[in-house]
């Protein structure tokens, strides 16, 4: 299908509200070992190393209401490690705290850790499998849950496993939401969005992506309909980074043509970032970092002549 959103479009960053930032910051930085990039104010963002981009914010609000779990929002985001052995490294890291690990799996693309924070807030550590690996049929990437024995896992990955912090290259690979409805998250992702459909298989569940990647984006219906109250702990937002700044002009305006709710806002260094309502209530922050600027109210808002392309 023809893509609005470029191949190179990537999960940037989640941002997280949290009832107390200094137990949140406790389990970012010893149990996932990540580390906190100077902030202001109530805040934190963290990152897999000093001179890397942040990719988890957290607010403190000790006020915030909890979330229920059957509530639509953040089923989980998942961090994501550039080699197999990062994440066995990662999982000694739990180990060695005593931290408490929720599940594992095989997707097939990938080996997953499933774990949540202090907060409840689900996260997966996962790493890929190479993509001439990932099985492709008729256009859909064919994920599956299949048992991953973690003991077999770490006997398997190869190199030592204590080390104190993150990879350099850690990185956020997809997010995943509880969302009321999946005819209406495919109106959103797909249709309005433009990322290809990967996988609609999976019962209630949807997967969808830019440039041939397996998901950046799952959402499902587990959880029911029923919204968190407002301003509750959990998901603030999620960022996509894309290359072209025209991509905001024109979400922009198309977003009000079918009904969906935007802000535009600049962030810490002044770059512009649009803020579209996703279906599960989230903020969605689209940003273009060092792209040219958008073009001007009289010029014609044009799509990214990009193509999405699956490796089959």
């Amino acid at each position: 299908m023809s893509a609005f959103l470029p191949d190179q479009t990537r999960i940037a960053q989640v941002h997280l509200r949290t009832r107390n930032l200094e137990r949140a910051l406790t389990f970012y930085s010893l149990v996932l070992g990540l580390r906190a990039l100077p902030q202001r104010g109530p805040h934190a963002l963290l990152a897999a190393g000093k001179n890397e981009p942040g990719f988890i914010l957290l607010s403190e609000d000790a006020n915030a209401a909890p979330r229920p779990s059957r509530s639509i929002g953040l089923y989980h985001f998942a961090v994501r490690y550039p080699r197999r052995q990062d994440l066995a490294r990662a999982y000694r890291r739990l180990q060695k705290t005593g931290y408490p690990v929720d599940g594992a799996a095989d997707h097939g693309v990938s080996e997953a850790i499933y774990l949540s924070d202090p907060d409840g807030n689900g996260i997966e550590l996962y790493v890929d499998r190479p993509r001439a690996q990932w099985p492709w049929r008729n256009g859909e990437i064919e994920m599956v849950t299949k048992a991953l024995s973690l003991e077999d896992f770490l006997a398997t990955a190869a190199g030592p496993f204590e080390t104190a912090t993150a990879p350099p290259q850690t990185d956020l690979g997809h997010i995943h939401l509880h969302v009321p409805d999946l005819p209406e998250a495919e109106r959103f992702y797909s249709n309005f969005l433009g990322l290809a459909v990967t996988q609609r298989s999976y019962p209630g569940a949807l997967f969808f992506a830019a440039g041939g990647y397996h998901h950046h984006v799952g959402v499902n219906v587990w959880a029911g309909k029923a919204a968190p109250p407002p301003d509750s702990v959990g998901l603030v937002s999620y960022r996509f980074e894309v290359s072209l700044a025209e991509i905001l002009y024109c979400l922009n305006h198309r977003a009000p043509l079918l009904g969906y709710e935007t802000r535009t806002e600049s962030d810490s260094d002044d770059a512009p970032v649009l803020k579209i309502r996703d279906p599960s209530g989230s903020w969605l922050e689209i940003q273009a970092p060092g792209a040219a600027p958008a073009p001007t109210e009289n010029e014609p808002c044009r799509q990214a002549e990009v193509t999405s392309t699956n490796d089959e």
